[in-house]
């Protein structure tokens, strides 16, 4: 299992200075109480912003045995970065994070998964700003997913640095989609869900699913776009449908699933 700590107006686009409402500290709450009714632990990759705001949040994030990783600092897209300030941008999330908590914060993932298969700078910033493993490429092709471009289970870069991709799954003969996810969750029918990770289990091994404690809360606002359905629709279900889910299943930290990416 894994979080993307960030909230609403980071992922709308919005910058985190504007004058808007916070909701991550409560709405992380909420995922928490979920995950510990359950005997459930996770990832969290948790924005710096957000770790610089709510400081005692990432304290009981850790205090619950979960795992700390980086979401990067500022929630800025891949595009719209030189790769000198990609690298300043997730080195500052990886110091504050391990000052936060006072341990080593080997975990990364890009904002909108937006690290490609093939693309090489990012993954060798990645690695150069001390991270042991990045979990940001989509082993799928770019929509509609009709053809797989990276393993579906971890595998090393070319430097190194392991790659711990999200759980793709199959739908059908030929589409690939990242379903173990929030919004997987909230959006597709339960039998059907359950029966595509059954088959990503059987097929491939043990998956990484995701989600972002905004998707938990109804009367959260979103950011501004075209999608702005896709980002609110299922909401209110949403909690009910991952505590059944937590209870089906057990969920661990990527750092106990995948122990070699612990070693560099």
């Amino acid at each position: 299992m894994s979080v993307d700590v960030e909230d609403w107006f980071h992922d709308g686009g919005l910058a985190p200075s504007a004058p808007v409402a916070h909701r991550v500290e409560r709405n992380t709450d909420v995922l928490l109480a979920l995950f510990a009714a359950a005997g459930a632990r996770a990832t969290f990759f948790v924005l710096g912003d957000v770790a610089a705001r709510h400081p005692q949040l990432i304290g009981r994030i850790a205090a619950g045995g979960h795992e700390i990783a980086s979401h990067g600092y500022a929630h800025q897209h891949l595009t719209r970065q030189l790769w000198r300030e990609f690298r300043a941008d997730v080195e500052r999330a990886r110091l504050l994070l391990e000052d936060r908590v006072g341990a080593a914060v080997r975990g990364y993932r890009a904002p909108y998964f937006a690290i490609e298969a093939g693309v090489r700078w990012p993954i060798e910033q990645i690695a150069a700003a001390g991270y042991g493993y990045d979990s940001s490429l989509l082993p799928m092709g770019r929509p509609p997913g009709l053809e797989l471009v990276s393993p579906r289970t971890p595998y090393r870069h070319h430097n190194g640095l392991w790659e711990v991709p999200v759980a793709v799954l199959q739908l059908g003969r030929f589409w690939h989609l990242p379903l173990a996810s929030g919004w997987g969750l909230r959006l597709l029918p339960p039998r059907l869900l359950r029966r595509a990770l059954a088959r990503f289990e059987r097929d491939v091994g043990p998956g990484v699913f995701y989600l972002h404690p905004w998707e938990l809360d109804p009367a959260s606002p979103c950011g501004p776009g075209p999608f702005r359905w896709a980002l609110r629709v299922g909401r209110g279900r949403l909690a009910e449908r991952l505590a059944a889910l937590l209870r089906e299943r057990t969920f661990l930290p990527i750092r106990d699933v995948f122990p070699e990416t612990q070693g560099g």
